[in-house]
């Protein structure tokens, strides 16, 4: 005979889609899988102060919500949709075409640059310390 289910198991089993996919909530989790590698927009490209502001926004960043990130300012901890058509190098295969890409600040006013999956996580696709990424 198989054990009854669980009240929270149940009520895990009615959670809709939407529910489970909704992010706007929560806050955004980070991946370096698709960064781009071999240009001045690399983690390589960073010098250590860059390093340091970079852990130090990651961290801000995961303590906010991607609603409360959307509705603050893009030179603070929010972010700015950018153009794909205003970038100055060739995104990764892996980005999605309908995806936006979206720059939060890391050091001062450089920008990382990346997009939002569907569940959540920003992928960061580049670093522009140089300001050379797109026109700013």
């Amino acid at each position: 005979m198989a054990p009854p289910k669980t009240r929270i198991h149940n009520l895990e089993q009615k959670k809709t889609a939407t529910e489970k996919n909704n992010t706007e909530n929560q806050p955004p989790s980070f991946s370096f899988r698709y960064l781009v590698k071999h240009t001045d927009f690399c983690y390589d490209s960073l010098n250590k102060t860059h390093k340091v502001a970079l852990i130090d926004t990651l961290y801000r960043l995961s303590q906010l919500t991607w609603s409360v990130l959307r509705s603050t300012h893009c030179h603070g901890l929010g972010f700015e949709k950018i153009e794909r058509n205003a970038l100055n190098f060739s995104l990764p295969n892996e980005v999605p075409n309908d995806y936006n890409i979206i720059a939060f600040r890391f050091c001062g006013k450089a920008p990382m640059l990346g997009y939002r999956s569907s569940d959540g996580i920003f992928y960061i696709i580049a670093f522009d310390s140089k300001f050379k990424a797109y026109k700013h």
